[in-house]
């Protein structure tokens, strides 16, 4: 009989706090809050309110996965320090998932004949997106896209079917070709962690837990307060 895989995922890489248990892939429990970067405030506690609910205790986890980004950069090292956390405390494996390929995997099973392009507001009309078939095959890979109609027509135009989702998808709503273009309404969650997470562990596509870091993409926006600035 194979061993039972049991795996906390945690998803920061948004304004969304999200954490889930799976066993084998199959989602046990899951907490979000969507208040809006509380992180660090409540990520412990959902990880608690989550184990209560799976009936687990942490120390029977085998791995902690979290989501790599892109995404914000504060949300991003949170994750990375609760999970690494966890792996130094339990001595188990760090498995790092994409946070794009996370969010089109939860939706590529209720799609045919489409192109799922996630996206993450990355300010303004920017956005971190990438693009894959319903299996998860790469059509475009990851990049900080500004987006414009212009933008818009040589990425996403032609004759595919495109379908966005993601905290940035509102975005691309004025260029959107009526009957062959569509929103849907999805944000990121640490539940479309579990089968990617379980396939990596079975396949030990492990990370190191000190030298691994976020994929940010892009540099922090980080400004200065002007009272702190020479003169």
């Amino acid at each position: 009989m194979s061993k039972s895989i049991k795996i906390l995922h945690l998803e920061t890489s948004t304004e969304v706090c999200s954490v889930a248990v799976s066993e084998n892939g199959v989602l046990l429990a899951e907490r979000n809050t969507t208040k809006g970067f509380v992180h660090s405030s409540q990520g412990t506690l959902l990880v608690d309110g989550c184990l209560e609910e799976a009936g687990l205790k942490i120390k029977e986890m085998d791995a902690i996965s979290v989501s790599e980004g892109p995404g914000s950069y504060t949300g991003l090292r949170v994750g990375f320090s609760m999970a690494k956390g966890f792996c130094y405390a339990l001595d188990i494996p760090f498995i790092a998932i994409p946070t794009l390929e996370a969010l089109a995997h939860g939706l590529a099973e209720q799609q045919s004949d489409t192109v799922i392009s996630p996206m993450i507001d990355a300010r303004r009309m920017e956005v971190y997106t990438a693009s894959y078939k319903t299996n998860l095959e790469s059509v475009a890979t990851l990049q900080a896209l500004i987006l414009d109609e212009h933008t818009y027509l040589d990425v996403f135009g032609g004759n595919v079917r495109n379908v966005f989702i993601g905290d940035g998808a509102h975005k691309v709503a004025p260029w959107l070709r009526g009957g062959q273009d569509q929103i849907v309404d999805k944000i990121c969650s640490a539940r479309d962690q579990a089968e990617l997470a379980l396939k990596k562990y079975r396949n030990k596509t492990f990370c190191d837990i000190a030298y691994t870091v976020p994929l940010y993409l892009k540099s922090p926006n980080i400004t200065v307060s002007k009272k702190n600035m020479l003169t």
